[in-house]
């Protein structure tokens, strides 16, 4: 994790732009030597660390040091950046006052920016010399280093042939379960397993089996958190039969009224409700009511680690006990993973498959093991000298858990930042990828490469093909038939209780859930409250950078520095709010609820990256949105007319426009929007079709067109046009 954070500072100090503000500020020599400095700590950081999980207290001392002063030289690094827009862009005709401040405010910032970089320099020289006195000078070489980039996006695999091998037969008996026509009433069938042995893999296999598909006429799959709500589980079973989110006006409501309309929305229906991960047995007893019994074969599908669970729910139905794999199935399950591109029709290399014996006594029949095991493999050279290496490396292992960590060591650095990133999740919750994506963007955890064919996001999208790749992180949903791509994905519970424990280890992250919490998040720079924000945020948390909210959005006039802002829960604020975009941010996300945006300062000197206020009920954006040059993303809210950029702004980074209205005013700006690659359109009528052709025809990155509100002939002309532009991704023309 140190090394990481290491090179992502280095490789700030080399971008072009850094450096030539660096120098408007006249500190950029100095900012050199910290870079030399940085140089030689990297060296020896390449297998720290593998070696800072054996419990040698000096050399996470030493890591912990090398990362606080890290995070320093990057506050530094962007303080002088807003210095330098400053000194580039001074407001046109300033008044005599502004003037004569300016005179003295930019040396005395200058010369605080030079004392600043001196301390740093000093703690760094500091470290250097305790790594030699201290004996933590013989880190050797490991195996973190430097992620090798795919020039094509990873193959992923289909997410409903998961990889579940030996289990045929269960999911044949589960099947036969749901659809047992002797079985009138309504009754549970329960898959009960400890974590890790695909329960859910199997109920997702049954759930969308063709036979049950025919079954029945309403189905339905929640995940239960184990600390959940009540409300908030019906309220997501409500959703998920209407298929969108409560309206405004249900917001706020409680278990009784979300009770009434389950109940009714499943009163005429056959219906299989699955219930994912279930904790307690106090669930079923609370939401039962609502789960009409009429008699017509209507199914509940529970997983579970515990069998009173189970046996609670439902007496008369017999739990199913998912079993461990044995030794074929386990060795057939790692082979596959391990070898991807190899026809297990024509088998294996003999050698290899002796090797792989030995491999799965340390997953004890755990198919998340074996299947994480089978991943690290996949990243080998597929021979027996290879192998050998890793399973050396496993020798300490004594049980299947520890298979899952050493799966998080053997990530290469800027992965390990990547996976832990998950963490700020509430367990069993899912995320857009697109929107973790441009997360990892805007935090520089993406290594800039000199293809410049390739952005950031195309990048930070391998990034997120290698964990699942890997089998670290989970599928749920690809954009579509015809674009593959990740769309959807999550993290098993196991795997997000390591990614918990290594944030915590790391100072990378720290997770709350109520105000009692304050105190562990007041030196933490990323926070993910999945409570009421309100009263955590009451004083300010000054090394804030980066604020995942789950809840309410607080006020954050305080916190100048934030980097990332972004709310993830749908549906929760009534009352317009105001949100100031500060010179610092990059993210902001913002949820269900009505928006007034303003920002802070010149708009030139915002280095925003990314807008998402798509699920907003209503926003205010002032028109100098559209002059921030380091705008990449721009997604706006189909429920208010909202117009697209003027015609001669020049937005050469935005690459994602969703959400605005087509009139003629900055329709013919396109043009001026050359990496453009995802555009999403409402239509007016009576829009002059041929020239909307012409200006589309200029956008030679375009990879996503969305159009909606088209008439028939009017979206037989747009799919002519189109028939010869090949797309890299999905097109669609509603």
């Amino acid at each position: 994790m140190a090394e990481s954070i290491v090179k992502f500072i280095l490789g700030k100090i080399a971008d072009a732009t850094v450096q030539e503000l660096l120098h408007l500020c006249g500190v950029d020599k100095q900012v050199k030597l910290v870079r030399d400095e940085l140089g030689w700590i990297q060296a020896f950081l390449k297998d720290a660390d593998r070696k800072n999980n054996n419990g040698d207290e000096r050399q996470r001392h030493w890591i912990k040091e090398i990362r606080e002063v890290a995070y320093d030289i990057e506050d530094t690094i962007d303080k002088a950046c807003l210095l330098g827009i400053e000194m580039e862009n001074p407001k046109k005709r300033p008044s005599k006052m502004e003037a004569f401040k300016r005179i003295f405010k930019s040396p005395k910032a200058q010369h605080e920016l030079g004392v600043e970089i001196k301390e740093i320099l000093k703690r760094i020289e500091k470290i250097s010399e305790n790594r030699v006195k201290y004996g933590t000078d013989n880190l050797g070489e490991g195996s973190g280093g430097q992620i090798e980039l795919p020039v094509k996006p990873l193959l992923i695999p289909n997410f409903d042939d998961p990889d579940v091998v030996g289990f045929e037969h269960d999911r044949y008996n589960i099947v036969n379960k749901l659809l047992d026509d002797n079985t009138g009433r309504r009754c549970i069938v329960s898959i009960v397993g400890p974590g890790g042995l695909g329960k859910t893999t199997l109920a997702r296999k049954a759930y969308n089996s063709p036979g049950v598909k025919k079954n029945f006429n309403l189905r339905i799959l929640i995940t239960i958190s184990q600390k959940f709500k009540l409300v908030d589980i019906l309220r997501k079973l409500v959703e998920e039969i209407r298929g969108r989110p409560i309206n405004e006006d249900e917001q706020g409501q409680k278990e009784d009224y979300f009770h009434v309309k389950l109940y009714e929305y499943l009163r005429e229906k056959k219906y299989l409700v699955v219930l994912d991960d279930v904790w307690t047995d106090k669930l079923w007893f609370q939401i039962k009511e609502a789960f009409p019994d009429t008699k017509n074969g209507s199914r509940v599908l529970m997983t579970t680690r515990f069998l009173d669970v189970a046996k609670s729910a439902d007496p008369t139905s017999e739990p199913y006990k998912l079993p461990y794999l044995t030794e074929k199935p386990s060795l057939d399950l790692l082979l596959k993973k391990a070898l991807p591109n190899q026809e297990p029709e024509k088998g294996y290399p003999d050698n290899l498959c002796d090797l792989a014996k030995e491999f799965i006594k340390k997953c004890g029949g755990l198919p998340l093991a074996l299947v994480l095991l089978g991943g690290l493999l996949s990243k080998q050279t597929p021979d027996v000298h290879s192998w050998r290496k890793v399973l050396k490396r496993m020798d300490w292992l004594d049980d299947a858990s520890k298979v899952l960590s050493t799966s998080y060591d053997d990530l290469p650095f800027a992965l390990k930042s990547c996976f832990m990133y998950f963490a700020l999740l509430p367990e069993d919750h899912i995320i857009n990828a697109r929107s973790l994506i441009r997360m990892w963007v805007a935090e520089g955890f993406i290594p800039h490469n000199d293809d410049s064919e390739r952005t950031l996001e195309h990048i930070a999208e391998n990034f997120l093909e290698d964990l699942v790749q890997r089998s670290m992180v989970q599928v749920l949903r690809t954009r579509s038939a015809l674009d593959h791509s990740i769309q959807w994905c999550y993290m098993h519970d196991l795997l997000h209780d390591i990614a918990i424990k290594k944030a915590k280890e790391d100072s990378f992250l720290t997770v709350s859930s109520n105000p009692d919490d304050q105190r562990g998040c007041s030196g933490a720079r990323r926070v993910a409250h999945h409570g009421n924000c309100n009263e955590l945020m009451k004083d300010t948390i000054p090394n804030l950078r980066s604020l995942f909210c789950f809840k309410e959005v607080p006020n954050l006039s305080r916190h100048r520095q934030l980097k990332i802002l972004s709310h993830m829960q749908k549906g929760l604020l009534s009352e317009r709010r105001r949100y100031e975009v500060s010179t610092s941010l990059r993210y902001m996300q913002l949820n269900k609820g009505h928006y007034s945006i303003h920002f802070v300062g010149s708009k030139i000197m915002s280095f925003l990256q990314t807008i998402d206020v798509r699920l907003a009920w209503s926003v205010d954006l002032p028109e100098s949105i559209w002059y921030i040059k380091t705008l990449r993303h721009v997604l706006l809210p189909y429920t208010q007319k909202t117009l697209g950029p003027p015609p001669l702004v020049h937005m050469r980074n935005l690459q994602t426009l969703v959400g605005v209205t087509t009139v003629l005013s900055w329709t013919e700006g396109l043009p001026n929007l050359p990496c453009l690659r995802e555009l999403d359109i409402t239509v007016e009528d009576e829009f002059p079709w041929e020239l909307l052709l012409t200006f589309l025809g200029t956008l030679k990155h375009l990879e996503s067109l969305t159009i909606l509100r088209l008439q028939p002939e009017q979206k037989n002309v747009i799919s002519n046009a189109f028939k010869n532009v090949k797309f890299e991704r999905d097109t669609r023309i509603p």
